[in-house]
């Protein structure tokens, strides 16, 4: 008996494994948004963020509830312009990402705000939140339609590109605006194109002359309308319309270098050592591989009498003969084997 009572003691001290206060069940209130992005592509806006996973007491959310899509408008208070699902989480999930778009082409044609700004909520099936979610801002400015009549053509010096302008848009919003046009180039299995010019626009037809390419690659060109603005406060942003038609070019140089010029002929050997000296200026082209000579006497057909292409803009003819006129003419070579025209001709009589 007493040993039972010492036990009895023990246990009630100890606990002997009695369970203790239950824990209160979640409420299923899930976290705020805190991740909110807005996006905008001409009149499009588009909300990014990430759905919420656990509830505010650190539990998964468990019940399905739903988000609160708001808008404002400058001075105005906020509407809610949707309600979308929010789905219940799950231990592998780690939150999926939520897209939200919305058309401002009412907003910015009233031209009356300078900025729109979204909020969202989450809520569990009770209508209960953990907050509203941080907050983003839009510009309300208009983008130029998209550029038509986009082309493309190679010249020597790269490639030219030319468009016809519409008229920037006339309304006058309470932002300050400037109109350009953004000239993009991507190269065939790239990831992701390089803006490589930007123009301020206009009403007639431009053209912009790429020099960067590489030859013998595939490119393609598209000419995006981009609205900059700035509001009094000294903010400042941009805001890009939509993308012209794409348009493609095989960038082949097929363009010889220039004809070379200056070519002189003069006899500078002896009656043991019959030999004509050539001289001419050096043409200036970065690809350019060398220079041809060709030659005839009187009568005759002009015949390449160089080997090897040459380096530098001279050459010593030693396959002359007494008693002979000899014309000469010169030729430039590029890399990929273009040839120039022929120089103009010069002559030397040798004794």
């Amino acid at each position: 008996m007493r040993f039972l009572s010492v036990l009895l003691l023990i246990c009630g001290l100890a606990g002997c494994g009695a369970p203790g206060a239950p824990l209160p069940p979640s409420l299923n209130i899930p976290k705020p948004v805190v991740d909110l992005q807005a996006a905008r592509k001409s009149d499009v806006v588009v909300l990014t963020w990430t759905s919420p996973q656990q509830t505010t007491d650190g539990a998964l959310v468990s019940k399905p509830g739903k988000v609160i899509v708001r808008r404002a408008v400058e001075s105005q208070p906020p509407v809610v312009i949707r309600e979308l699902p929010l789905p219940p989480a799950s231990k592998s999930d780690q939150g999926q990402t939520v897209n939200f778009k919305e058309s401002l082409a009412d907003l910015i044609n009233s031209g009356s705000a300078g900025f729109a700004s979204y909020t969202v909520e989450a809520t569990n099936s009770l209508g209960r939140s953990g907050g509203i979610s941080n907050r983003v801002v839009v510009p309300l400015v208009a983008t130029a339609a998209a550029p038509a009549s986009v082309q493309v053509k190679l010249v020597p010096e790269g490639v030219s590109v030319t468009w016809s302008q519409p008229w920037p848009p006339q309304r006058q919003p309470p932002l300050t605006v400037q109109y350009a046009w953004r000239i993009k180039r991507r190269l065939e299995g790239a990831a992701k194109p390089v803006i490589v010019a930007q123009m301020s626009a206009g009403n007639q037809e431009v053209a912009f002359l790429d020099t960067g390419i590489e030859w013998e690659k595939q490119y393609q060109y598209w000419v995006t309308p981009v609205t900059l603005w700035q509001s009094a406060g000294s903010e400042k942003g941009e805001v890009e319309g939509d993308d012209s038609t794409v348009v493609s070019v095989a960038a082949r140089d097929v363009f010889p270098p220039a004809t070379p010029a200056g070519i002189q002929a003069v006899f500078s050997g002896s009656a043991q050592n019959l030999f004509i000296d050539l001289t001419w200026s050096p043409n200036a082209e970065t690809d350019l591989a060398g220079y041809n000579v060709y030659r005839h006497a009187e009568g005759a057909q002009p015949q390449k009498i160089n080997t090897d292409l040459i380096k530098s803009p001279s050459f010593r003819d030693n396959a002359v003969s007494s008693g002979k006129k000899f014309f000469y003419s010169v030729t430039a070579v590029d890399l990929r084997g273009n040839e120039s025209s022929q120089s103009e001709e010069t002559s030397e009589a040798v004794p």
